[in-house]
């Protein structure tokens, strides 16, 4: 067995650990099984080196001459863009999208935790803090789901409601410089005002399921107790609703992603992230 290798950081050191290389490359987009595969294979580089002791920056330069040869200059851009995510001048805002059942809150979650953000903000929440002030009657559309809101004209209005809370969230961000990711039915694809977004490194994704059969099955699967029958019973205006926001987005362009895999949603919408740091920086 090769001796391990030893990594020095600010005098103190511990031995190379493919778990933590992998999560790293991971964050820079790329699924899990290659990561961890390239993460093997600069273990096997530096065995070959035969030296016990490397510094981070040289275990940096190794890593980026794996990725060169075995993924190319994209990967290797998108890796050194989330390496400058915690050195930014303006706060990252990633917004996604999606109607009901396409796994937005979930790859959320997913998605924070790889940029090690700690604000996730849901638009329902913001919907029900406006339930909360204003009545039925003053405000008719908040006190509906979005796809039960009235159709396409409902729907609009209720998310221009939402839109004053997310861009209030948003500006608060750019005030404070802390990154955030909001997601939900209310972030309608290139709406966010032009003003907020300078002062933001926004990246922006719509979320939907082509596949009606799995669109279907996502709703038997909700955590809670909402009702898989209330979702079913309206899911014609569900799918209405995902074309309507499908059509905004190719329109404003951005990107759909086919939520088919968790895995393969989260490295596209990494890179989607990385690609934006790369563009101001």
């Amino acid at each position: 067995m090769s001796p391990e290798t030893i990594v020095v950081h600010k005098g103190h050191g511990l031995p190379y650990s493919k778990g933590l290389m992998a999560q790293s490359l991971q964050a820079s987009g790329l699924a899990p099984e290659r990561s961890f595969e390239l993460a093997r294979e600069i273990e096997r580089r530096l065995a070959l080196r035969g030296d016990r002791q490397v510094g981070v920056d040289g275990l940096d330069e190794l890593c980026i001459e794996v990725l060169r040869a075995e993924e190319g200059e994209s990967a290797v851009r998108r890796y050194k863009g989330w390496r400058r995510l915690d050195r930014l001048d303006r706060p990252l805002v990633v917004l996604i999208g999606g109607t009901t059942g396409v796994g937005k809150s979930t790859l959320a979650t997913m998605l924070a935790a790889r940029l090690g953000i700690r604000r996730v903000i849901a638009t329902d929440v913001i919907r029900q803090v406006l339930r909360a002030f204003f009545t039925h009657e003053a405000m008719p559309s908040v006190h509906h789901s979005a796809f039960e809101a009235g159709g396409l004209e409902g729907y609009g209005e209720q998310a221009d409601y939402v839109a004053t809370g997310i861009e209030a969230i948003v500006e608060r961000a750019a005030n404070e410089g802390d990154p955030i990711v909001v997601e939900g039915v209310h972030v309608v694809p290139g709406a966010l005002d032009p003003s907020l977004r300078a002062r933001c490194v926004v990246a922006e994704a719509l979320l939907v399921v082509d596949d009606e059969e799995l669109h279907r099955g996502h709703f038997s699967h909700r955590p809670g107790t909402r009702p898989a029958d209330r979702y079913l019973g309206a899911f014609e205006e569900i799918r209405g609703l995902q074309e309507h926001l499908a059509e905004r987005a190719r329109a404003a362009r951005v990107e759909v992603i086919d939520n088919e895999n968790a895995d393969a949603t989260l490295a596209r919408l990494m890179g989607l992230v990385l690609d934006a740091v790369d563009a101001v920086t």
